[in-house]
């Protein structure tokens, strides 16, 4: 009988520590997908997006105005890496610069995005996560 209660308090104490704990991991998006949609009026030469730890990367050598470059890949969960973005404009001019894609503050964990690099100029971009292809 005294083994029975001591194994029930012991029980209850459990059961009562673990309801009040929850889990603080921050789920993940998951990615499978890349896109370089270039808003410019003018063409955007050699881009390339590099995963500056491994070297990693991902390039389109031409994106028309209002058109775009993009590609799938096994899905992967983000991990919010270094990333570094280059291009060329039409005047031959070479740039690079450093990428923050964020990922959102909310997001369906069990959906699929796409990384969108969105150049709205020659010398500007935008990045961010989308499901859709063409949201923006």
């Amino acid at each position: 009988m005294l083994f029975s209660k001591r194994f029930l308090i012991i029980l209850l104490f459990f059961f009562v520590t673990v309801a009040g704990c929850k889990s603080t991991a921050k789920p993940s998006l998951t990615v499978s997908g890349l896109a370089f949609y270039n808003d410019a009026n003018s063409t955007i030469l050699n881009i390339k997006l590099t995963v500056v730890e491994s070297a990693k990367m991902v390039s389109c050598n031409i994106v028309e105005p209002q058109s775009y470059c993009g590609t799938g890949f096994p899905q992967a969960r983000y991990q919010g890496a270094d990333l570094m973005l280059s291009w060329q404009t039409p005047q031959g001019e070479i740039i690079s610069r450093p990428v923050q894609l964020a990922q959102p503050d909310t997001f369906d964990a069990s959906k699929r995005y796409a990384a969108v690099i969105k150049f709205t100029d020659t010398a500007n971009f935008e990045a961010f996560f989308t499901i859709n292809p063409r949201p923006f």
